[in-house]
């Protein structure tokens, strides 16, 4: 059988509710955070329990609209990893259940561990893989985007950073250190094998459901801009308080903020169209925080607008590139358009 996207009554029905419960959900929690914890929420338990919303969103709108996409592979997956979300998210904010290996939570490591072997198990055999597809679960095709496009993007990213400090505009929090910064960002890969389920459950939603909805509706260019905006306009909450540029104006911080994940919402639409995998978004999404947070301790701190301007520039460079690609023009389907085997 084949699985195809809805037409477009129901598209923008199913877009709405998706929106509705990503939005609401997370700035519930965010506005009852700010009120009990003020600008300090932002180091408190809530911003990385809510990155699980958008994925969270995109599996209840699934299951109640009744995809063809959930094939009885997708399902495995994604009921394990809900499972590992909801264990996750309890240690996080009440107790490791079983205790922790180092800073980690013994049983949150052995579910999301177990998930990710299951997602590689299932795309070994043809039948499965092929049952993965529409739910962009399998590895997709163009696999040598992993590691090249993975290397150019860091590459890219760290030498904007570098740049910042080279020309003064920010000075590192600790003192500039390339070797503390390749190895500490050679720990977080490490790890990836257990935080992946967080930069997935943001991804999930937007590189996924979101971008499979807003491309059949207003095309590819306009959508992957539209994605960018939502996705940056869903920190709004964080926003509010001085994420990012908390020393700048309100407004033109945030102008910035919001041409970033435009950037950013081109390379990874990019990725995923280049793939039909949503596994290269959640790479390149670890990358970005693993870079960023490794950064700010060794290269760059990158908190003031004009400190970000070569990242915004240099990555606005690269994504300006990715748009004269083919893919953006190529009408033929990806995601729930895509053959799967019932």
């Amino acid at each position: 059988m084949t699985a195809a996207l809805p037409e477009k009554g129901k598209l923008k029905l199913e877009l709405c509710t998706f929106l509705i419960i990503a939005f609401g959900v997370t700035f519930l929690l965010e506005f009852a955070d700010i009120g009990m914890y003020g600008s300090e929420m932002l180091s408190s338990r809530i911003p990385p329990i809510v990155m699980f919303i958008p994925a969270i969103a995109a599996i209840s709108c699934l299951v109640y609209f009744k995809s063809t996409a959930l094939t009885r592979e997708a399902k495995m997956f994604l009921g394990l990893f809900v499972i590992s979300a909801g264990i996750l998210i309890f240690e996080m904010v009440f107790f490791p259940i079983l205790g922790t290996v180092g800073p980690y939570p013994i049983l949150s490591v052995v579910t999301s561990f177990g998930s990710l072997a299951l997602v590689f198990v299932l795309n070994l055999k043809g039948k499965w893989r092929t049952n993965l597809i529409s739910a962009k679960l399998s590895f997709g095709k163009n696999r040598w985007l992993y590691l090249i496009l993975s290397l150019i993007f860091s590459s890219v990213y760290i030498s904007a950073l570098l740049i910042s400090y080279f020309l003064g505009l920010s000075l590192p929090f600790g003192g500039f250190n390339l070797s503390l910064f390749f190895s500490s960002l050679g720990f977080s890969l490490l790890t990836l094998v257990i935080t992946w389920p967080v930069y997935f459950g943001e991804e999930y939603g937007w590189r996924f459901y979101l971008q499979d909805r807003m491309f059949a509706l207003f095309g590819r260019y306009t959508g992957v801009v539209l994605i960018g905006l939502i996705w940056g306009l869903w920190h709004a909450p964080m926003m509010l308080i001085g994420m990012n540029f908390p020393n700048e104006s309100f407004i033109p911080a945030n102008a910035v903020y919001l041409v970033y994940t435009i950037i950013m919402s081109v390379v990874f639409g990019y990725a995923v169209l280049k793939t039909g995998s949503i596994w290269i978004a959640v790479l390149l999404h670890a990358l970005t925080d693993m870079i960023v947070n490794a950064g700010r301790v060794s290269i760059s701190g990158a908190d003031t607008i004009v400190s970000f301007l070569p990242v915004v520039v240099i990555l606005g460079v690269m994504a300006f590139i990715l748009l004269r690609s083919k893919v953006w023009t190529n009408e033929k389907p990806t995601g729930e358009n895509d053959p799967v085997i019932a």
